[in-house]
């Protein structure tokens, strides 16, 4: 069992592990007018290019989660981080799309492998204490990253040119692996009984987790999709709607150590997704300027992650963590792809905001409604 120095490792390592997925997720979008001039891409190939890294996920994410079950922490993660390494090198060098693109995709495979273990070590390591605590810090990190790369692009640029900055975020995950090493030196309490665990179905709790978490995802990946032109397009709509990733980084800890001292997170998750559906319902209504709508959206970013999160440790069996975070990882992604497809389709019908935020607050209820409740003695 982890001792209490060693759990703080375990989040210290996972920080920093998945601030490189994140600084290399979000390096795409600043680089776009480099890459248009220097490699010719076009508009799609870079659109292409940005979703490559999630690819993976939609396919790999349930057999890679029972497989986090069943591999060592130490060997799974130095191998997640070689594979990102590798392909954020590719990325770095890489003169054509070719290999830009492949670069992309296996770091997307070993950014998966790293997000699905490293939530199964913090469940471990926090397992009945400061759980929510440890997950609301976990989940500060991506908004975190893509503050960074965006603030720090600029002169990273001027500095290192931007095959230099590409590299950089290489070292970062290089930065990576000695931490790994030291926060898994020893073996986590059952590993050593991982690989008699026989495969199940998911329970019917974990499917509503999933189907609620999709949903989420589903509405939350539209809103950043579609607010920046509802809120004035430009460079304002843009700023106005990264107060979404401002609020989430400073309240995702102070959450998780909320959700700790009451308990029941599945109650605040059902509470913020139910927040996310009338925050959408008062934008159709117009009764909320786009800044304050967008800090509300982030308050609400700030309370389901967190809660979700704290959720699998409490449904399933320690032994089938793992398994638990691949299954609502692969319903997140789907949610990611299909919700902006579909919010899409709606725009193409109708120029006006109405319909489309109604249809986002139908998602964000039907997932607070499908939010499981957890058994009365939850599994650690």
């Amino acid at each position: 069992m982890s001792t209490p120095s060693n759990r703080w490792l375990v989040l210290a390592s996972a920080v920093v592990s998945f601030f490189a997925v994140g600084l290399t997720f979000f390096a795409v979008p600043p680089l776009i007018p480099l890459l248009v001039e220097s490699l010719g891409l076009s508009n799609l190939e870079i659109g292409i290019l940005m979703g490559a890294i999630a690819v993976p996920a939609i396919v790999l994410s349930i057999p890679l989660g029972a497989a986090m079950d069943r591999w060592p922490s130490r060997a799974t993660g130095l191998w997640g981080l070689g594979t990102m390494a590798v392909g954020s090198a590719l990325f770095a060098i890489g003169g054509s799309y070719p290999i830009l693109l492949t670069g992309r995709l296996l770091f997307g495979v070993g950014g998966l492998v790293m997000n699905l273990l490293l939530a199964r070590m913090i469940s471990e390591a926090f397992s009945g204490r400061e759980l929510s605590l440890a997950m609301g810090v976990f989940n500060a990190v991506y908004p975190a990253s893509m503050i960074v790369i965006y603030t720090f692009h600029e002169p990273l640029l001027s500095t290192l040119g931007w095959r230099g900055e590409l590299t950089l975020l290489l070292a970062m995950v290089l930065l990576a692996v000695p931490l790994h090493l030291a926060a898994t030196t020893r073996e986590h309490p059952h590993e050593s009984r991982q690989n008699t665990v026989p495969l199940s179905p998911p329970s019917r709790s974990l499917w509503m987790l999933a189907l609620s978490w999709m949903f989420f995802f589903a509405a939350f990946a539209s809103v950043f999709t579609f607010a920046p032109q509802w809120a004035g397009g430009g460079k304002a709509g843009l700023l106005t709607v990264t107060a979404i990733t401002w609020v989430s980084l400073i309240l995702n800890p102070l959450v998780g150590t909320a959700i700790d001292r009451t308990g029941r997170p599945h109650l605040w998750a059902r509470i913020g997704q139910s927040l996310f559906a009338t925050i959408l319902l008062a934008m159709a209504a117009e009764e909320v300027a786009p800044l304050l709508a967008m800090l509300l959206v982030g308050l609400a970013a700030s309370v389901i992650p967190t809660a979700v999160y704290s959720l699998p440790a409490r449904l399933v069996s320690a032994s089938r963590i793992g398994f638990a975070f691949g299954f609502i990882t692969a319903f997140s992604n789907l949610g990611t792809v299909a919700g902006p497809a579909l919010a899409g389709a709606v725009r193409d019908h109708t120029s006006a905001w109405p319909p489309l935020w109604i249809l986002l607050a139908i998602l964000a209820l039907a997932g607070a409604l499908l939010v499981p409740r957890p058994p009365h003695h939850p599994n650690h």
